[in-house]
């Protein structure tokens, strides 16, 4: 139970927060990262740690690599470029999306097309995607949000008919599933967060997974300065001496975008724990979809053989969200509005070129009604009722007033 103490009339009570985030860590993971650091003072950069990190990650997936970065955000930029997609090709993606996540195709120098996201599943309708496919498009971007799944075997069947990459932005979900396999497995390339309010944590961090040998070397590439730091063959660039260190030949216009070794010993330790979280975050899911329902709200749906990791529980209503918002909010329950809504109408992207590749009327409900509350492994069976009971509450008094 997640609770904070407040003085009032001089009388000690207890009052609900509940948090829809925040790193589920113990004794372990603190451990892990002080023997880490006890290890080497010298050099915290990613190391040993980091490199089984990538590996027991890849191999959770089902895939045959992971590389590892500091953010969410980075990996998305990371993936994209490691496609190497022409100048201006167009990459689709849903209107509800992380505005980090649309920025990495400005980002690249690529056009972004946007389609439509649908009230209940809030990810973008497969057929919409199909039908905004033009002879530009190279890549679509395929969102979990809040870890409800795209449905990922008829969108491969869509890219795979006009020969069109695929980058699955898993993160909101770790441990998700559809028919048995992995989400973050389907596409030609995945990402995901390990930031504190997701699912697994290295604290802040992320992650680029990939069965394609020839991506996975891009990644590394663009992530360590453009450079191949693990080669020892002789380079044949003829602008070169012959003797230059062939670790310090810059192939690539990269970054600068590595992990601490402290924080792959901390993702170790959660990714053991990554199944109990699941079962967890679906006990608070489950109870909250049940108990929900009564109430004039459109609950979330999702494609048919999902298992889903759920980040959080997506709620949209018809009335004023705002109070119902506020009245949430006061009493405890932290809420957050639907990623971006309709990222197209963020003053950030007023001048940025992008084509519309679908009417987006459901966005554009989705930001002015569409919310989320948690469903964190740390709620038990008092905290679930007691968010109940004020949606009860709230809208006992919106009958009264009526």
């Amino acid at each position: 139970m997640i609770l904070y103490k407040v003085k009032e009339n001089n009388k000690q009570m207890k009052k609900h927060k509940i948090r829809y985030g925040g790193a589920m860590i113990g004794d372990e993971e603190v451990n892990a990262i002080i023997k880490t650091i006890n290890k080497d003072r010298g050099n915290w950069q990613q190391g040993e740690e980091g490199a089984k990190m990538e590996e027991e990650a890849a191999k959770f997936l089902g895939v045959k690599y992971g590389i590892l970065t500091n953010s969410g955000s980075s990996a998305g930029l990371l993936a994209l470029s490691a496609l190497e997609l022409p100048k201006s090709s167009e990459v689709i993606i849903s209107a509800c999306t992380f505005p980090t996540i649309f920025n990495i195709i400005i980002q690249c120098g690529l056009i972004p097309v946007v389609v439509d996201a649908k009230i209940g599943t809030y990810t973008f309708d497969v057929d919409e995607v199909e039908k905004a496919i033009s002879k530009k498009t190279k890549a679509i971007i395929a969102i979990h949000p809040v870890g409800n799944p795209v449905d990922m075997p008829r969108l491969m069947k869509v890219a795979h008919k006009h020969k069109i990459k695929v980058i699955e932005d898993g993160c909101d979900t770790w441990g998700g599933s559809i028919n048995g396999k992995m989400l973050g497995s389907f596409g030609d390339i995945s990402i995901t967060s390990f930031h504190a309010a997701h699912i697994v944590s290295m604290g802040v961090g992320g992650g680029i997974f990939t069965n394609n040998k020839e991506l996975a070397q891009n990644v590394r590439m663009y992530r360590d300065w453009g450079r191949q730091s693990n080669t020892d063959r002789p380079h044949n660039v003829k602008t070169l001496p012959k003797d230059y260190n062939p670790r310090f030949v810059y192939d690539k216009m990269g970054y600068n975008f590595q992990i601490l070794e402290l924080q792959a010993a901390m993702g170790r330790i959660q990714l053991r724990k990554a199944d109990k979280i699941r079962k967890l975050r679906k006990t608070n899911f489950d109870y909250l979809y049940k108990h929900l329902g009564k109430y004039p709200m459109i609950l979330p749906k999702s494609v048919d053989g999902a298992d889903i990791c759920w980040f959080a529980f997506p709620l949209t209503y018809d009335g004023d969200r705002g109070k119902l918002v506020a009245h949430l909010e006061k009493n405890g329950i932290e809420t957050r509005s639907m990623f971006a809504g309709n990222i197209t109408r963020h003053p950030a992207y007023k001048n940025v070129k992008y084509r519309i590749g679908s009417k987006l009327d459901d966005a554009n409900y989705i930001l002015s009604h569409s919310f989320w509350i948690g469903v964190h492994p740390r709620m038990d069976q008092k905290d679930r009722e007691y968010v109940v009971k004020i949606f009860d509450d709230f809208f006992k008094e919106k009958t009264g007033n009526e």
